[in-house]
């Protein structure tokens, strides 16, 4: 599971020297070093009206345009463009395009316009395979492609299968062609849409024979000459704690207490599996993890970054085998100052494999018998263990770190591995206990590499977007929960969001302080972490499942051994930052979209339904309701309510029926769930009833009538924008605009920033951190 920030960067076009002495915005970015791209160094351009450009089209579902993301650029950047439908020259969802900008529309975001279509998406498309008496043909399966695709027979399906097909590239062809690449399976066929999620994202699944071929000379146990010139910490007392469906243990913690006579205080260990001793640098094995950046993980499949082979029996920490490690060594004094950081090469064989629940239900609940299966002497060492972890919370929040614990969906499976359920994840101590220990041998590997000044690559998080704190704000005054000179600092947020946990207000002030956090990413250069108020932050704990940390590994190793740097190496760097970045973003939005085909798959039977759940968000034309159980998300067409409801401009409220009734987020209701589109991936309903305000702010219960459509379409979720007349007189005064205000840096795509969008605002702080 797993759920991100979003970032936008705000740049004022008269800061760019490029753009002042004429050079095209896009130029300027295309001939910056990758080190100044990635490190931020090169501001993002906002394009002049009629500005032409390269760029890759993304189309929306159901014929209503599309947009434009210049090349060069990512969905981070938020440099995409709105396209109409009348000005898309027939380019289909991935094609390669010439486009211009043709001005901004009244919400600031700039709109583009294709000019000719250079090239057919490259990308394999998931389609329907099918026989007719002239031929076969393929039907796209994503929403965003309704061409039909013209196949000569094949061998490798037949009629009905799922299959990818690859397009021709020439964009003259009045009829779409291909051939089918590969079969993905039946449309009945268990995790099907697992498959389709991966195909639709360009995620790799499978490993070639070059891979697999430097595996196979890999010794089941470890050689004991592998272990030379190693820390030996066989004989100490190491535990891993994961969730009980893991199958790859990449960290494991121990903890020795210091005598109070010698001051007190902790040793702790933090050993991670050595994947870097297996995988060579730029060898099979390395190109391919480069190439995925990160395992990809859906509720009941995970995509692995590295073959079973390591991730799940070589570098796994399985109890009572041996294992090749790094460890990071943190001696804390009792005022839980890092007194001593030291790093080593190590091996270790895992005492016990614990679960979250384990520790909860030995050292949270007391309960003798599961201490006496874990082991007095282990159940000792978990007791301090959380009680250092809790006083590291506490010294965390109380240099203003956020204290954003939000909540995530499990989807529950029967024994043929269909959703029947889907409940809120319990987070408890024992998960917050792993979590302060990975955050404290990140920091202190970050602090060893910026105090020698040595390359590498860090995870990073700028400062909110202050222009959006300032909305969080007006809308904390308007509930009285802030005053006029009250600035929105992390510490004041904390004890704000202290003071709203468990009560009404807690979605609505949750949902608007993520919108205001930009996103975290990986570079060359530090920025330091903002979210953990933190100067120095990398991510070294999982590198079985993120590539940045098997980069840290390599870099820490040659460091720990005295070895040369390029002076070369750090621009490097800047560019394997980048791609993770990437990589990254486009497993979540995977990861998010499978959720939505698993709460299709699992709201399907229950159309006709009701349930309880409180309002979770909005989109121009929809609200977003979070059922309490199953605890999973639908949709709601405001449209259907009745009344003319319209969506305030920070997408907080509705309000309709001439002013007299307000929904807002966190409004509790009762919902009928009305269909589900296994197309668009969407969960529809109507609400029955709400308690909310009326106009005078007295509770009230609403009951809405049906007078509208009760399915979702995608323009529910598009930005409305004004009609083409009005657009061209926009473009006349843009050029002014610009100058007096500043140029507006495009916002990314309104349906993923929204709840219940293409990308709903999920965040959970293990992906977050």
């Amino acid at each position: 599971m797993s759920r991100r920030m979003r970032d936008t960067r705000h740049d004022s076009q008269r800061r760019d020297p490029d753009v002042r002495r004429g050079r095209s915005s896009t130029d300027a970015l295309r001939q910056a070093s990758p080190a100044a791209r990635s490190s931020g160094t090169i501001s993002l351009p906002v394009f002049r009206p009629f500005e032409s450009f390269e760029a890759t089209f993304m189309g929306m579902a159901e014929g209503s345009g599309g947009f434009i993301r210049p090349a060069g650029f990512h969905k981070s950047d938020g440099m995409d463009m709105f396209v109409d439908w009348r000005d898309a020259q027939g380019a289909i969802n991935g094609d390669k395009v010439k486009a211009e900008a043709v001005g901004s529309g009244f919400d600031g975001r700039q709109r583009g316009r294709v000019i000719s279509v250079i090239a057919r998406t490259d990308a394999p498309v998931p389609a329907s395979l099918q026989k007719k008496s002239w031929g076969w043909r393929a039907l796209p399966l994503d929403p965003r492609m309704q061409q039909v695709i013209s196949v000569p027979p094949t061998d490798l399906a037949s009629e009905g299968d799922i299959v990818t097909v690859l397009l021709e590239a020439d964009p003259t062809l009045s009829q779409l062609r291909g051939r089918v690449a590969a079969r993905l399976g039946r449309p009945t066929d268990l995790k099907i849409e697992n498959r389709l999620t991966a195909a639709m994202f360009r995620i790799r699944t499978e490993f070639n024979s070059a891979v697999m071929d430097e595996m196979a000379p890999f010794p089941t146990q470890i050689p004991e000459e592998w272990t030379k010139g190693r820390e030996d910490l066989r004989d100490l007392t190491t535990v891993t704690v994961d969730p009980p469906t893991a199958k790859d243990y990449d960290d494991a913690i121990s903890l020795e207490c210091l005598p109070a006579e010698e001051g007190g205080g902790w040793i702790l260990g933090v050993h991670i599996a050595d994947v870097s001793h297996y995988v060579t640098e730029n060898g099979p094995l390395d190109q391919e993890a480069q190439l995925r950046g990160t395992s990809v993980y859906f509720p009941d499949e995970c995509i692995p970054m590295l073959p079973d082979r390591l991730s799940a029996e070589l570098c796994s920490l399985k109890e009572g085998v041996d294992r090749l490690t790094m460890t990071a060594w943190m001696t804390i004094s009792p005022e839980l100052e890092i007194i001593e950081a030291r790093f080593t090469e190590s091996v270790i064989r895992s005492r016990r494999r614990l679960t979250y629940d384990q520790v909860k239900s030995a050292c949270l609940n007391l309960d003798a018998r599961t201490r006496r299966e874990i082991g007095e002497d282990i159940c000792e060492i978990l007791d301090q263990t959380l009680v250092l972890s809790r006083r590291l919370t506490e010294q965390r929040l109380g240099r203003g770190a956020l204290n954003l614990d939000t909540e995530e969906t499990e989807f529950i499976f029967d024994s043929e591995g269909h959703p029947m359920d889907a409940r809120c994840y319990e987070r408890h101590d024992a998960h917050r206990m792993i979590e302060e220990f990975m955050l404290l041998a990140n920091e202190a590997v970050a602090k060893y590499f910026s105090r020698r000044k040595c390359p590498t690559i860090y995870r990073v998080h700028e400062d909110p977007d202050p222009l959006k704190l300032e909305i969080f704000k007006k809308l904390a005054l308007s509930l009285g929960l802030m005053r006029p000179q009250d600035r929105p600092t992390p510490e004041l947020l904390n004890g704000l969001l202290n003071k709203i946990h468990g009560g009404p207000l807690e979605t609505l002030l949750n949902t608007m302080l993520l919108r205001s956090l930009k996103r975290a990413e990986y570079r060359a250069e530090n920025v330091g972490h903002s979210g953990l108020a933190l100067d120095d932050y990398l991510h070294f704990t999982s590198p079985i499942r993120r590539y940045p940390d098997l980069i840290v590994h390599r870099l820490l190793r040659r460091s720990i051994r005295g070895d040369f740097f390029s002076p070369d190496l750090k621009g490097y760097l800047a560019i394997l930052a980048k791609r993770a970045s990437d990589c990254e973003q486009l497993a979540t939005e995977a990861e998010r979209e499978n959720d939505r085909w698993k709460t299709c798959l699992l709201m399907k039977p229950r159309i006709g339904e009701k349930f309880s759940g409180i309002i979770q968000g909005f989109s121009h034309k929809a609200a977003f309701i979070r059922l309490e159980s199953p605890f999973v998300e639908v949709g709601v067409p405001l449209g259907a309510l009745g009344g003319d409801f319209s969506v305030d401009e920070y997408r907080t409220r509705a309000t309709g029926m001439s002013g007299q009734i307000e929904l807002s987020i966190g409004t509790q209701v009762m919902a009928e769930i009305t269909s589900v589109d296994e197309t668009l991936h969407r969960v529809s309903a109507w609400i029955l009833e709400a308690k909310t305000r009326d106009a005078h702010g007295k509770t009230i219960t609403f009951t809405p009538s049906l007078t509208g459509p009760a399915s979702l379409r995608e323009a529910d979720f598009a930005e409305p924008h004004k009609p083409r007349a009005t657009q061209r007189s926009t473009r006349a005064r843009t050029a002014v605009n610009k100058s007096k205000a500043g140029t507006h840096r495009a916002k990314t795509e309104e349906r993923d920033a929204m709840p219940g969008g293409k990308g709903k605002s999920k965040l959970s702080k293990r992906k977050l951190l």
